[in-house]
C-alpha cells in the first residue's frame, strides 16, 4: 500500500528541485516540505564545497550562532557517530542519532555538548549527493521528550535526497554556465515548451553537434531530460531529471534539467564522473557489439523489419538478437528495456552505417 505522506513529500521535493532556484532558496523550500511531513524543532540545511565538504552556506531554523559554531567545532573531532563525512560514504543518505546509538543519545559528544543543554533530543542527519559527489547536508533535531525519528521517517528523507542533490548541482551548474562565465564552464542548452532550441552555448554546440537535426541523432537525450524535468515540476515522482550521454567526440557527459520561470527548460551538461558512467557500462558490458546495435534501435522505436534493413540482416536474426538482449538484461518487452536503460540515449548504443 502506498504511503500517502511519503508520496506527497517526494512529489513536493521533486517539484521544487526540478525548478531553477538559488541553492539556499532551494534548501529553504525543501525544508518547508520536509518539516510538514517529518516534524522537527530546529535544523540546519547546509551547502558544502564538494571537494572539502566545508560549509559554504546555511539555511538555519531555530539554531543560534553559538550552537552553529559549537557544532562546526565538534564536526572536526574524531569518534562521534553519524559524522557528515562518514554519512557521505554510506549507501543510505540519512541516519538518526537514536538509531546510531541504540537509543542512548548520551553516547554522542555533540548531543552531550550542544543538544542536551539546549533541550534537544533526537537528531536526523542527511547528505545530498549527485552521483558520488556531496553538495549539501541537513541536520534536523527534535525537542527532548519528543518521539525519536522513526525508521520510516529516516527512510523517507533518504528517498528525497537524490532530488535535492541533483537540484543543488543543477542550480550551481546553471549559474556557472551563464553567459560571460569562465570558458571551462558547463555547456548550456535552453529548450522552449515545444522542444525548439532557444539558446545554446558554444561549448554545447562543440560537445553535442547540430541541435536541430531532424533525426535527433545527437540530442534525443536532451529532449528526454527536458520531458522528465517538466513531469517532475508538474508533480510526478521518480528519479531526478538526469541522464548520461556521449558527446560527438565519444566522451561521456552528465545532463541535468531544470525548469525556468518562463516555462523553458535549461539543460546543463558537464563531463561525467566515473561513478556516473559505471552503472551504464556495467549493464552494457554484457552485450556484444551487434546486440548493442539492436538495443539502440529498439530504444528508438525501430520496427523489426526496419532494424533488419538497417543492419543488413534477416528479420529472424533480429528476433534472435532481441531474445538474447532481453535475456541478458532481464527484461521481457521493449517498455521494460526502455525503463531499464532510461538514462542511456539510444545514440550511444548504435553504430553508424551497416556492418
Amino acid at each position: 500500500m502506498r504511503d500517502p505522506r511519503g508520496h506527497r513529500l517526494l512529489e513536493q521535493v521533486a517539484r521544487r528541485c526540478a525548478r531553477a532556484h538559488d541553492p539556499l532558496l532551494l534548501l529553504r523550500d525543501v525544508a518547508a516540505a520536509v518539516r510538514a511531513e517529518v516534524p522537527y524543532a530546529a535544523a540546519g540545511w547546509l551547502l558544502v564545497d564538494p571537494d572539502t565538504l566545508l560549509l559554504t552556506g546555511v539555511h538555519a531554523e531555530g539554531v543560534t550562532r553559538v550552537q552553529h559554531l559549537a557544532l562546526i567545532e565538534l564536526e572536526g573531532a574524531e569518534g562521534d557517530v553519524n559524522a557528515f563525512r562518514d554519512l557521505a560514504e554510506r549507501e543510505v543518505a540519512a541516519a538518526s542519532l537514536s538509531g546510531a546509538t541504540d537509543g542512548d543519545l548520551a553516547r554522542s559528544a555533540r548531543w552531550r555538548a550542544v543538544y542536551r543543554p539546549a533541550g534537544y533530543g533526537d537528531e536526523l542527519r542527511t547528505v545530498f549527493r549527485s552521483a558520488s559527489t556531496t553538495w549539501g547536508h541537513a541536520c534536523l533535531t527534535r525537542r527532548a521528550g519528543d518521539p525519536f525519528f522513526s525508521a520510516a521517517e529516516v527512510a523517507l528523507v533518504a528517498r528525497a535526497c537524490p532530488h535535492v542533490g541533483n537540484g543543488l548541482r543543477a542550480a550551481l551548474l546553471l549559474g556557472a554556465a551563464a553567459p560571460g562565465a569562465d570558458p571551462s564552464a558547463p555547456a548550456l542548452v535552453v529548450l522552449d515548451d515545444g522542444g525548439a532550441v532557444r539558446s545554446v552555448s558554444e561549448r554545447a554546440s562543440r560537445w553535442l553537434g547540430p541541435l536541430e537535426d531532424d533525426s535527433l541523432a545527437s540530442t534525443i537525450v536532451l529532449h528526454e531530460v527536458a520531458r522528465r524535468t517538466r513531469a517532475l515540476a508538474a508533480g510526478a515522482t521518480g528519479p531526478p531529471a538526469f541522464a548520461r550521454a556521449r558527446s560527438v567526440g565519444g566522451d561521456w557527459l552528465a545532463v541535468r534539467g531544470t525548469l525556468l520561470d518562463d516555462g523553458a527548460v535549461a539543460l546543463v551538461c558537464e563531463p561525467a564522473s566515473r561513478a556516473q558512467v559505471a552503472p551504464v557500462l556495467l549493464r552494457l558490458r554484457r552485450l556484444t557489439d551487434r546486440e548493442r546495435e539492436v538495443t539502440g534501435l529498439l530504444l528508438r522505436g525501430t520496427s523489426t523489419a526496419a532494424i533488419a534493413r538497417e543492419l543488413w540482416i534477416t528479420p529472424e536474426t533480429v528476433r534472435g538478437h532481441v531474445k538474447t538482449v532481453f535475456a541478458k538484461l532481464g527484461v521481457t518487452s521493449r517498455p521494460e528495456l526502455a525503463a531499464l536503460l532510461a538514462d542511456e540515449p539510444a545514440t550511444a548504443l548504435v553504430r553508424t552505417g551497416p556492418s
